[in-house]
C-alpha cells in the first residue's frame, strides 16, 4: 500500500469514527432527553399525589369545622330557647308559657300548609309546562306533515 492510499484510508477512517462521536453525542443527548422528560412526569404525577393529600386533609378540616358550627349554633338555640321561657314565664307566669306554645304550634302549622300549598302550585306549573310541551310537539308535527 502505497502512502497516498494510506493517508486516504487514514482520513476514511477518522471521518468515520468522527460521525460515530457524534452520532453518539445525539444519542447521548436523546437519552437525556428522555431521561429528563420522565423526571418531568415523575415530578408532576408526586405533586398531583401532594395536591390530593392536601385536599383529603383540609375536607377533613372542613367537616371538622362545619360539625363544631353546627354544634355552636344547636346549643345557642338551646341556650336562647331556655332564656325565652325563663323570660316569658318570668313576665307572664306558666299560662303565658302555655299560651307562647300553642301559638308556636299555631304558626308551625300554618308554615307547614304554606310548603304543601306552595309545592301543589309547583307541581301543577310543573304539569302545565310538560303538557304545553306536549301539545307543541303535536302542534309542530302536523305543521311539517301537512
Amino acid at each position: 500500500m502505497d502512502a497516498a492510499g494510506f493517508n486516504v484510508g487514514a482520513k476514511a477512517a477518522l471521518g468515520t469514527i468522527k460521525e460515530g462521536i457524534a452520532v453518539g453525542k445525539e444519542a447521548g443527548k436523546l437519552v437525556e432527553d428522555m431521561q429528563v422528560g420522565m423526571h418531568k412526569v415523575v415530578n408532576a404525577q408526586q405533586q398531583q399525589r401532594v395536591q390530593e393529600r392536601k385536599k383529603e386533609e383540609q375536607l377533613g378540616s372542613i367537616q371538622e369545622q362545619k360539625a363544631y358550627r353546627q354544634f355552636l349554633d344547636k346549643q345557642r338555640a338551646a341556650t336562647a330557647a331556655a332564656a325565652l321561657k325563663a323570660d316569658i314565664i318570668k313576665t307572664h307566669g306558666k299560662a303565658g308559657w302555655e299560651e307562647y306554645l300553642k301559638e308556636k304550634a299555631l304558626i308551625e302549622k300554618q308554615d307547614l300548609a304554606d310548603k304543601a300549598s306552595i309545592t301543589s302550585d309547583k307541581d301543577k306549573l310543573q304539569m302545565l309546562a310538560w303538557w304545553s310541551f306536549g301539545v307543541a310537539a303535536v302542534v309542530a308535527y302536523f305543521l311539517t306533515v301537512y
